[in-house]
């Protein structure tokens, strides 16, 4: 008798011995050791310098909003509006543009397609693109397209126009924005002149066009009215008859959207870097 409670004593020893080691196994396995504040500080230091370096390699990740103004319209409305904020002279809100003197194209036509072709570029390099129309059938003035420029919060607006001339041999590119003087907006005047600057180099380093000049211009109410760095691409001439033909393939457009957006580029780097 003696002998079976000795027996039954050492199997329950050895029950709770085996549970409390089963016990002290499940308490490591699911607490284990915590990382040090020093390595936990270290990791945060190296996923910021590896988020750095992403930055750097990847412009898409610094993105600037950019607004694109494609020129004139189907209709044109020829009410008419104040030039600037609290101006008393008025000028027509929008007209219809030029016409292609060989293909018949217009100009509101050719300034949707290269508009188009610049957004998606853009957008391909990581900016924020807001387009004041993507069809011809509207009716936005002038004063209203910068007004959506303003209050979009982009910080460059680029219109897209298309020249003409009565001298069919007239070629070329320009690019205008407002002078130093201009009484709505000539703070801004160093940053556009600067916008103009680039966009034209870019325009004729892509394209191979004749560079023509930056005009500086305080009668254009999409300029006037405009409170942030604005241009205007003046992309060739539809009077021309070589330039025209060129104007209307897909493949010179795209090179026109190309060489806009490495002028935008130019400028931002500079802005950013202050080269």
């Amino acid at each position: 008798m003696k002998n079976k409670r000795i027996c039954i004593l050492i199997s329950i020893m050895i029950a709770l011995i085996i549970l409390v080691v089963g016990l002290w196994n499940r308490t490591i396995s699911v607490n284990p050791e915590p990382v040090s504040s020093q390595n936990f500080e270290v990791e945060q230091e190296n996923q910021k310098a590896n988020l750095e370096i992403s930055s750097e390699d990847n412009p898409k990740i610094q993105s600037h909003i950019v607004c694109i103004d494609p020129g004139h319209q189907q209709r044109a409305d020829m009410k008419k509006e104040p030039i600037g904020p609290g101006a008393t002279k008025k000028k027509p809100k929008v007209d219809g543009g030029t016409i292609g003197k060989y293909t018949n194209i217009t100009e509101y036509q050719l300034n949707l397609d290269i508009a188009l072709k610049l957004q998606t570029e853009l957008e391909s390099r990581g900016y924020t693109v807001v387009m004041t129309r993507t069809t011809n059938d509207v009716n936005i003035s002038n004063s209203e397209r910068a007004i959506m420029a303003n209050e979009a919060g982009a910080e460059a607006f680029v219109r897209i126009h298309a020249d003409g001339s009565d001298i069919q041999s007239v070629q070329g590119a320009s690019t205008i924005c407002q002078s130093p003087d201009n009484p709505y907006n000539g703070a801004l005047y160093e940053s556009s002149r600067r916008l103009s600057e680039c966009v034209l180099e870019g325009v004729v380093a892509s394209t191979g066009c004749k560079k023509r000049q930056i005009l500086e211009l305080d009668t254009m109410s999409g300029i006037n009215w405009s409170q942030v760095p604005n241009t205007i691409i003046e992309v060739g001439y539809l009077t021309n008859k070589a330039e025209e033909a060129k104007l209307v393939t897909e493949d010179y457009q795209q090179l026109l959207a190309k060489g806009i957006a490495d002028g935008i580029d130019k400028y931002f780097k500079e802005n950013t870097t202050g080269e």
